[in-house]
């Protein structure tokens, strides 16, 4: 039973797609920020949208509306628009380790980088909308998309298999009717194999047997606020951010969550981190929040547009430290200096 259309899943990706955004109100504190903390790399046209960013050994990658490809050879500093699309797709996802790049988005649509700009799209084993990618420094990757998508591929992208639970309502309670199969908006795979996923009715799951057998690490609440994005930090220290403000720590391996304090209910859509853990950034619909004490506590980045528009990823060049994020308008920010 695929009673997404009523669930309060926020939408949120499909909203950004069509440029629509959301108009959910919400309180935040509007705290003056000491100096100003975002600078911007690269901005296209008001109908241009980013959805993805990655980077690995300084160099960096962002992806968009109408399979849009840009690169950076220098940590994020200057970006470069690839001349042709290897997809009119939307690409909505995007991870880069250990010399693999890949891509994901619209109808299942999967491109690889074979070679430096060479970006060549593989077929899938789904046509649904894929939110989430991951790929480890040995070329396994994870992605995860609508309607309970989980997939896994061996060799870097260019062929995949589902490892998706049969059934998901033993990690979720009191969906009615039961037959969950939740939007699976996050997923990570870590270098040492183990598997994440995360999404709709707050759920995370992990595998460490390459999806054979999964566990509830969250187990999911009908109506609970969905998590769109999972972060690990250098630390250890595991972050989940969603729906309704919703900023959720571990410490200890995810075998306890603690609900962190936000002043905002907006939809908080990525998360990211320095080396060393202790300076995050969130972004989202209409927020932004910025974290220098190891997300124990949150504060406003009231700059720009950052209560008028919307932010959908963030990411970390581990390699000079730097922070950028893509989002509305083809923009691509730097967050702290």
């Amino acid at each position: 039973m695929k009673q997404q259309a009523t669930r309060a899943l926020g939408l949120t990706l499909a909203i950004t797609l069509v440029g629509v955004i959301s108009s959910a109100s919400f309180a935040i504190e509007k705290t003056a920020n000491a100096s100003k903390l975002l600078k911007t790399m690269l901005q296209g046209t008001a109908h241009d949208a980013l959805f993805g960013i990655s980077f690995d050994q300084g160099k960096g990658v962002a992806v968009g509306v109408g399979g849009s490809i840009f690169e950076s050879e220098d940590g994020g500093l200057a970006w470069t628009a690839l001349d042709k699309a290897p997809t009119a797709s939307a690409l909505l996802a995007v991870d880069r380790r250990g010399g693999h790049t890949i891509a994901v988005g619209q109808q299942g649509v999967i491109v690889v980088e074979d070679a430096p700009k060479q970006w060549i799209a593989y077929p899938g084993p789904t046509n649904s909308r894929l939110f989430a990618v991951s790929v480890a420094a040995s070329g396994v990757a994870v992605a995860s998309g609508e309607f309970g998508t989980v997939i896994r591929s061996a060799d870097g992208g260019h062929t995949w298999a589902s490892i998706a639970p049969e059934n998901w309502d033993p990690f979720i309670s009191d969906v009615p009717g039961g037959n969950a199969q939740p939007h699976v908006y996050a997923a990570n795979i870590g270098d040492n194999g183990e598997i994440m996923v995360a999404g709709e009715f707050g759920v995370i799951l992990r595998s460490k047997d390459d999806g054979k057998t999964w566990t509830a690490i969250k187990h999911g609440e009908y109506l609970s606020p969905s998590i769109f994005s999972l972060y690990v930090t250098d630390k250890g220290v595991r972050f989940a951010v969603g729906q309704k403000g919703d900023i959720e720590r571990s410490a200890d391996d995810g075998k306890t969550w603690s609900t962190i304090a936000t002043k905002t209910d907006a939809n908080l859509l990525s998360i990211s981190a320095k080396p060393g853990g202790e300076e995050l950034v969130v972004t989202g619909m209409r927020a932004m929040l910025h974290s220098t004490d190891a997300g124990m506590s949150w504060q406003p980045v009231v700059e720009d547009d950052t209560l008028s528009d919307w932010y959908q990823a963030v990411r970390t060049d581990l390699a000079s430290g730097r922070i950028e994020a893509v989002g509305h308008a083809g923009k691509i920010i730097e967050i702290g200096g």
